[in-house]
């Protein structure tokens, strides 16, 4: 169909390609699922076939709230391009947000958990002198994706006159399509600046001690994790790296950046969880600079 191509197109312009992707194949599910074979049937969708698709469906809450993301930025697609007019997107819209509600009720929230220091410890005792210890490093200390850190060469790194590596991650190379600096960062400042030393020698010779191909790197680090015992995956090392960043107390949209999550809603409610400990140890801190 015409318009699910210049849709595509679209997405591409703004979107990482695996979101592109996801999102198509959102769109085609619900065109398969409800048996629209052209393109006038697609165009004159009403609210009641999004519902009868939603109820129909055996998917979880979490992929449906997937299906109907991609399925309102579709539908906005075409009214801003003028294949519908408002009231028929209004309509679509309103059913689209009646099941969010609904299925945001039935969805258990999910909290990212960080590693505790003695859980990456015994992660880094265990790849200690290998190309795992290097790659560990820069994922705990950085907080990238795993989708940015595949895109990765030695010219993204740099180096401030204050000791501060950083991370310069072009447009393509993040899931939002949006550039940033990220920094090298541990728990304090003597840390930051052992951990900037080693990966200041490791980038020198970056293919050969960082390059490995994505599906190696999880399944090595999903046998480590069920040998160690502990629960963690290479996204976890993100988790650990925003976390110690709210920890330090960096102000919410100073990690939201440093993140790269494309709203800040995501950043408070997912890592700005009231911590007594980080509460009493901030107003201490304000007591005695």
């Amino acid at each position: 169909m015409e318009v699910l191509e210049l849709w595509r197109r679209s997405l591409a312009r703004t979107k990482s390609e695996r979101t592109t992707q996801a999102y198509l194949r959102h769109v085609i599910n619900f065109i398969n699922a409800s048996e629209i074979s052209d393109e006038r049937a697609l165009l004159n969708v009403s609210s009641a076939q999004i519902f009868k698709y939603a109820d129909s469906s055996h998917l979880g809450a979490s992929s449906m709230l997937a299906n109907l993301s991609a399925l309102k930025h579709f539908f906005k697609f075409l009214l801003r391009r003028e294949y519908i007019d408002r009231d028929r997107f209004t309509d679509i819209e309103q059913a689209i947000e009646e099941l969010r509600e609904e299925l945001n009720t039935k969805k258990k929230p999910v909290y990212p958990k960080a590693l505790t220091k003695e859980e990456v410890d015994r992660i880094f005792g265990a790849v200690r002198g290998k190309r795992y210890e290097k790659i560990y490093s820069l994922f705990l200390y950085s907080g990238i994706r795993l989708g940015e850190f595949e895109k990765l060469k030695r010219d993204n790194f740099y180096l401030d006159k204050s000791g501060i590596l950083w991370i310069r991650l072009e447009p393509h190379m993040t899931k939002r399509n949006k550039g940033r600096l990220t920094p090298v960062l541990a728990s304090d400042r003597e840390e930051t600046y052992r951990v900037t030393d080693r990966l200041l020698r490791w980038i020198e010779n970056y293919e050969e001690n960082f390059r490995v191909k994505r599906g190696v790197l999880q399944v090595y680090t999903d046998r480590l994790s069920k040998r160690l015992g502990i629960p963690f995956s290479v996204h976890s090392f993100r988790h650990t790296y925003i976390t110690n960043l709210v920890n330090s107390g960096f102000p919410v949209e100073v990690v939201k950046e440093f993140a790269g999550h494309s709203n800040i809603k995501t950043t408070i409610e997912t890592y700005y969880k009231f911590s007594e400990k980080r509460a009493q140890e901030l107003v201490k801190s304000f007591l005695n600079p």
